[in-house]
């Protein structure tokens, strides 16, 4: 089942690296991490954000190999053992999420998006970097997973960036590792009503990165705050 949610991972004696899956089934997942990925049999811990209720599920996995065709930009990882009740809450995942992923896009060609964590508005600026270029833009939209980011820049699908995001926390610019995985042309006659842009899934980012973005989330999830009444 192809589903998008955050994943954090580390390797013994490796730092801690947060990241995205891909795909998933009840036994093994795959993980999105191009250049910081363990060697293969390698064991790692895991913490599943899984979209649902419940903290992050902790659980320990095993570097596997790719059952087709090698993976250019991740890794599978078998799940080997995990803390009480992570297997119901991914089987719990998997039947609820299974009827709406995978479907056939408009046009037949691939499968629709499969964002498990929803979308928030906002108007946050962002700096992209791809290939040798850096280009300022401005996230429309943004997930626990990823961000929609307004622009007219040509950065192929499938591209690998680098991203600064100038969350409103007041600190600078966190750096985040990002994947092209959608495109918007100015213009497109399937979409003539939304903005130019691409479409980002986050990849390889730290600890700092995660708590920051989780942090905002919270904030937009909550909304702005009414203004106290004077008597």
């Amino acid at each position: 089942m192809k589903i998008v949610f955050p994943v954090r991972f580390a390797a013994h004696h490796g730092a801690a690296v947060q990241t995205t899956s891909s795909e998933m089934t009840d036994s093994r997942m795959l993980l999105m991490c191009p250049q910081r990925r363990p060697p293969c049999a390698a064991p790692v811990a895991l913490n599943l954000y899984l979209p649902d209720s419940f903290p992050p599920a902790a659980a320990m996995g095993r570097v596997g190999t790719a059952a087709g065709k090698p993976q250019s930009d991740g890794f599978w990882v078998d799940l080997v053992d995990a803390v009480r009740g992570v297997a119901e809450r991914i089987e719990a995942l998997m039947s609820l999420h299974a009827p709406r992923l995978n479907r056939s896009s408009p046009d037949g060609s691939a499968t629709s998006p499969h964002r498990a964590a929803p979308r928030y508005p906002t108007s946050m600026p962002v700096t992209i970097g791809a290939g040798g270029a850096l280009i300022a833009a401005c996230a429309r939209n943004i997930s626990t997973s990823g961000m929609y980011v307004q622009t007219e820049a040509n950065v192929p699908l499938g591209t690998l960036v680098t991203m600064r995001l100038a969350l409103p926390d007041g600190d600078a610019p966190v750096g985040v590792q990002a994947k092209v995985i959608h495109r918007v042309l100015a213009g497109q006659p399937q979409m003539p009503w939304a903005e130019p842009g691409i479409g980002l899934q986050f990849v390889e980012g730290d600890d700092a990165f995660r708590a920051r973005l989780d942090r905002q989330i919270k904030r937009l999830q909550i909304g702005p705050q009414n203004p106290r009444s004077r008597g």
